[in-house]
């Protein structure tokens, strides 16, 4: 009884402790750096609070000024308020509480699921791993909303797919109404309730068939009709999604993703394997990749059977992180089920019972000794647009304004400078910001059109013509990627071919049609000199 009553207190207290340390990193990472976009969606949410009316014109740019979709309208809106009535430093709170209740929910949801109670040490380090190398796309990031959105979403669907009671289901398009209107993730929300009816038909047909492949598992195949009701809901589903402002046109900013180029041109859009590498992250997408090779080999091996569906949620999320490393943090919490079960079984036969009392000791002392290191290196942070102008051109934003005469010059600027422009500078149009990378826009995409600017075969001269430019604002210096000694050496490469050369500003600095007007540490502007 004793005993029993030990453990409960230790896991309590040791849960406690645990999502403490985790709201304190998330919290300590929020106040660290300024997400480019913030300002944008700051500003595009004061506009609807203003208004009374989401965005329907692009009037941001004086380059593309067609139709703009904000698929995060209420994301914005929500966000402007919380920033206007309670600061910045509730925003950073807010989200990473967000997060925090997330992998709570997560840690509950797989524990029910397994109801092993001497899993929790592999929850606790897996969540730890995946926090840590999903630091770069949490913060003050609308995408947060996507995260939660998913694990309910894949709750629901575990919950039918167990119980099969259509109850759940009428949470489905509750919560795609509210995933539609806060983050255009939720595309890949209906596409996943979509595969997961996919792949229960083609169960279904097979063991009708008597086709029965020896390595899936087929012997909880759901009924004709339990599939019908998913479908039903998927359907309502959809039509939640239609429940915006936007009704229908809220689609429409699909169409400017067949074009692929902001893959490989916007840094967390890139591929796991485009430098710089996050090893944190490799690491995970190595042990569910481990997952699955092992799930194939036991199953042609007759050890045991392919499970369709976690097999389908991992291998699919796993391809969509390696692509593109903003997926990273959904693969967390798609592949975290099979990962815990399968790591838990592989090291079952673990036997430190003989230092259970001093682990635990280690263990809530760490946790207390992390946390506390945490807490005090916080850096509280009421006024992000002038607190981290070591990244963005704060002084060279008050050039602008002090000089008149730079008011209805066409502006130049830097790509990820734009959300930042939008909102210190909004009475200033500017070229380009990180709202429509992917749009078609002169024959190409935003991005592209805009990246001809710095490469070196391009004519700057037609180019700043054809734009009507008069003024520049760029990196006063690049921030150089630096290879570590061995990287050098495995990867048999130089750390100058992975820095491209800037240049727009070696032709800028060489015209006599352009002069240099202002400069600091972190930005330089440029002036067209008049005729």
């Amino acid at each position: 009884m004793w005993e029993k009553l030990r453990k409960i207190k230790f896991v309590n207290i040791f849960w406690s402790l645990f999502y403490g340390l985790i709201f304190l990193v998330l919290l300590n990472n929020g106040f660290n750096y300024l997400d480019p976009d913030l300002g944008w969606h700051l500003k595009v949410g004061q506009e609807i609070s203003l208004n009374r009316q989401v965005p329907s014109v692009n009037h941001y740019n004086y380059t593309y000024t067609g139709n703009w979709v904000d698929h995060e309208w209420l994301s914005d809106l929500l966000s402007y308020l919380a920033f206007n009535n309670w600061g910045y430093e509730f925003l950073v709170f807010f989200f990473a509480a967000l997060i925090t209740l997330t992998f709570i929910i997560l840690n509950i949801f797989v524990s029910k699921k397994l109801s092993d109670k001497t899993l929790f040490p592999f929850i606790a380090i897996f969540q730890l791993l995946g926090i840590f190398a999903s630091l770069p796309h949490f913060g003050v990031r609308m995408q947060g909303f996507g995260v939660l959105f998913l694990l309910l979403l894949l709750i629901i669907i575990d919950l039918y797919d167990r119980r099969g009671e259509k109850r759940y289901l009428f949470f489905l398009p509750l919560i795609f109404l509210f995933w539609a209107n806060l983050h255009a993730s939720f595309i890949l929300g209906l596409f996943i309730c979509f595969a997961w009816l996919g792949i229960r038909i083609g169960e279904r047909l097979l063991l009708l068939a008597k086709n029965r492949l020896h390595f899936l598992k087929l012997d909880k195949v759901l009924s004709a009709d339990k599939i019908k009701h998913f479908f039903y809901f998927t359907l309502l589903s959809l039509g939640a999604t239609l429940i915006n402002p936007y009704t229908y046109k809220l689609y429409s900013f699909l169409g400017g993703y067949k074009n692929r180029a902001y893959l490989s041109l916007i840094q967390e859009w890139l591929p796991q394997y485009r430098f710089p590498l996050h090893y944190d992250q490799l690491i995970y997408l190595a042990l569910g990749a481990v997952v699955l090779l092992f799930t194939i080999y036991q199953a042609l091996k007759k050890q045991n059977k392919i499970e369709l569906w976690p097999f389908f949620l991992t291998f699919l999320f796993l391809i969509l992180s390696f692509k593109s490393k903003r997926h990273f943090p959904l693969f967390v919490i798609a592949s975290f089920l099979p990962l815990i079960s399968f790591y838990g079984n592989f090291f079952k036969g673990l036997n430190i019972k003989g230092y259970q009392h001093l682990l635990r000791g280690l263990v809530i002392l760490c946790l207390l000794l992390v946390g506390l290191s945490q807490a005090l290196s916080i850096n509280f942070i009421k006024q992000p647009f002038t607190s981290f102008c070591g990244n963005y051109p704060c002084q060279a934003v008050e050039f602008i304004k002090n000089n008149n005469e730079y008011q209805q010059s066409n502006l130049l600027n830097a790509y990820d400078w734009g959300g930042f422009l939008i909102w210190t500078m909004p009475e200033k149009k500017i070229f380009i910001d990180g709202r429509l990378p992917q749009v078609k826009y002169a024959n190409k995409t935003f991005i592209e059109e805009y990246r001809r600017f710095f490469k070196e075969k391009e004519d700057k001269t037609s180019l700043l013509n054809q734009y009507n430019i008069d003024l520049v604002l760029i990196r006063t210096k690049e921030e150089p990627l630096q290879l570590k000694k061995w990287e050098r050496v495995f990867f048999q490469i130089k750390s100058e071919k992975l820095n491209a050369k800037n240049y727009l500003r070696d032709y800028l600095e060489a015209s006599s049609e352009w002069k240099q007007v202002y400069q600091d540490k972190t930005a330089s502007i440029y002036e067209r000199l008049p005729l």
